[in-house]
């Protein structure tokens, strides 16, 4: 990958600032799946897909959602349709190899791989992402046109089916080939499409919480902590001549209610919203049969080494701060060596209590096995 750049130039100049191509820069990329395989996944209940047709900046653009059936994919004609799959890591291992390739990035911003098979004509239409992303070429070869800039305020198509970019202003164009690949960051339009009948593509995107979605998960941390019992008191000057108007004084208070918070508490709920946000995952490959796992049993499990390897489950997203252990969108308050360890896979005793009940809920959620 970065045999024509190093990573610290890329970080320096390209890295959510312009585009990059990597000829032949992710050659393991090469065959690692088919179009076969992905209809294959498509057809499972458990897994995401989608399926999306057009052509043109106009269109029309419809997308149909999966699970789907073999007749489905006999109506689609020879030209012009996409079928995507998400996820697509945690349901094949060689796929999921290819995350290596950016671990000089935090592990905590990876998304998912999604993989897409197109014939000829084939792509989902001008866009945008709000993530940062690297396209692979594992077989076949596709088009990619790079346009303008973009935000929530670009005009959208009035489609209720598909979001696509009303205009979109081509600036440059790349055609790859397998084991090409292209960096887009994130709010560059962009608009991919198949040059042949074997054209898969591999994307990694790298997910960016927005202000208000963390603003809306920290409020929601803060809120469950307040009590009912503080409530709004007046005084003299809020009760107004008319009884119908909030005057200053009584608004006053309501605004003052952030300033009764602890601004610590404040910055925890900030930090465990930012931590349970950027590791809560949409797909999940749960495990039927798991043994049923007690902190007790863990202990007893544990006790008879003084290091532990821990195996995370393919659908498992950690992360950890100073206090905190983030997995799956949920938090524990362990001690940060204990969540440093089970991020990287191998647990040093003893335990505390907090950290045995830790392990046994992620054994009995699936997220680790040992």
């Amino acid at each position: 990958m970065f045999s024509q750049i190093s990573k610290s130039d890329f970080l320096a100049n390209y890295w959510q600032q312009k585009p990059l191509v990597f000829s032949s820069g992710f050659t393991d990329a090469i065959g690692v799946i088919d179009g076969d395989e992905l209809a294959g996944l498509a057809c499972e209940e458990a897994v995401e897909s989608r399926i999306i047709t057009g052509q043109g900046l106009s269109g029309p653009w419809t997308c149909q959602q999966g699970p789907f059936a073999d007749f489905d994919y006999d109506t689609l004609g020879s030209h012009d349709w996409t079928l995507l799959v998400q996820g697509v890591d945690q349901w094949d291992q060689d796929v999921r190899a290819l995350l290596t390739a950016f671990d000089f990035l935090p592990r905590w911003r990876l998304e998912d791989i999604m993989a897409s098979f197109a014939p000829t004509g084939g792509g989902v239409g001008p866009h945008f992402d709000y993530y940062d992303v690297f396209l692979l070429q594992a077989s076949g070869h596709r088009r990619w046109q790079i346009g303008q800039s973009c935000n929530d305020q670009s005009p959208q198509q009035d489609s209720s089916e598909v979001r696509l970019l009303k205009a979109f202003e081509p600036a440059e164009s790349h055609d790859l080939g397998p084991g090409d690949g292209i960096y887009i960051p994130a709010g560059l339009a962009h608009w991919g499409t198949s040059l042949s009948d074997d054209c898969v593509t591999l994307s990694i995107g790298f997910r960016a919480p927005s202000d208000r979605e963390i603003i809306d998960e920290a409020m929601d941390i803060l809120a469950g902590q307040l009590s009912e019992s503080n409530r709004y008191r007046d005084n003299r000057q809020a009760i107004d001549r008319d009884n119908f108007k909030i005057n200053a004084a009584a608004l006053g208070y309501a605004e003052q209610a952030f300033e009764r918070i602890d601004a610590l508490a404040i910055r925890a709920a900030l930090a465990e919203a930012f931590g349970r946000l950027v590791t809560d995952t949409r797909h999940c490959s749960f495990s039927e049969d798991r043994p049923a796992w007690t902190p007790e049993q863990v202990a007893s499990h544990v006790s008879s080494s003084d290091e532990l390897c821990v195996v995370h489950q393919p659908h498992c997203r950690m992360a950890y701060t100073d206090d905190r252990l983030f997995v799956n969108g949920s938090a524990y308050r362990v001690r940060a060596d204990f969540a440093r360890n089970v991020c990287h896979g191998a647990i040093l005793m003893p335990l505390t209590e907090a950290e045995l009940v830790c392990l046994s809920d992620l054994l009995n959620d699936d997220m680790i096995a040992f």
